[in-house]
């Protein structure tokens, strides 16, 4: 994967946001770590990012604006899968791209009836640009 694809997003950053050269070099070093891990990183039964939960990630975050970076940057799940979370507007929300390369979006809202849970066995790269963007709904 070549990093510097996402070069282009810096010409989209919102004014007031972190400096896009200083978020793009921390972005980078953690993409690098998180999509270079072995299988056994965390353990003998822990997986390295699969390739489809890596191709998945790369082409959306392609085209992602920068001022989403920082609710954007993965970790990795032993199941070898990529793991994103964020607070916005008193709700915690998380996105998982599994290992298959399905989507798993959760909101975690102050009043227990908003929670929700959506599990999408075949995403596009648009539904999680609009989960990340605003939550749910995404269509």
């Amino acid at each position: 994967m070549s990093l510097s694809n996402y070069s282009s997003n810096l010409d989209r950053n919102t004014p007031g946001a972190a400096d896009p050269n200083e978020t793009k070099r921390s972005l980078d070093a953690q993409l690098e770590h998180v999509l270079g891990l072995e299988d056994g990183w965390q353990g003998p039964d822990s997986l390295a990012p699969t390739p489809a939960a890596r191709e998945f990630f790369e082409k959306y975050f392609d085209g992602l604006q920068s001022s989403y970076w920082t609710e954007s940057t993965p970790t990795a799940t032993p199941a070898g899968g990529l793991h994103m979370e964020w607070s916005r507007d008193g709700s915690d929300y998380s996105a998982d791209i599994l290992a298959g390369g399905q989507l798993l979006l959760k909101v975690v809202a102050p009043t227990a009836t908003d929670n929700a849970e959506l599990h999408i066995e075949e995403p596009t790269t648009a539904m999680l640009r609009k989960f990340i963007m605003r939550g749910l709904p995404i269509d």
